[in-house]
């Protein structure tokens, strides 16, 4: 069942992290997602790893040097977020099977 399940969550992350698909060419109301996209961050954290010196490929993925602590930050708080939810439902469901 979690691989039924894989693409649901995959493909949203590879079509808002702005690599195939340009943000400009997602419908305006959609947009917003790429913001809780954590493959966006971290690969524009890869990027800028890699990429340094090269100024034009680093401006064609929307990637700025000077935020780069801000996407380790955000990243960050995207995984620690996301694990905080998900460990209060799993308690909540298990507190309800449990009693």
């Amino acid at each position: 069942q979690a691989m039924e399940a894989a693409p649901g969550l995959f493909v949203p992350q590879i079509l808002f992290a702005g690599f195939f698909i340009k943000m400009e060419s997602v419908p305006v109301f959609c947009r917003w997602l790429q913001y809780i996209c954590s493959l966006k961050w971290g690969m524009n954290i890869l990027l800028w790893n890699e990429f340094e010196e090269d100024e034009r490929l680093l401006e064609v993925n929307d990637v700025n040097v000077d935020h780069i602590w801000l996407y380790v930050l955000v990243l960050l708080a995207i995984t620690f977020g996301f694990r905080i939810i998900a460990a209060s439902v799993l308690t909540r469901k298990a507190k309800a099977f449990y009693n």
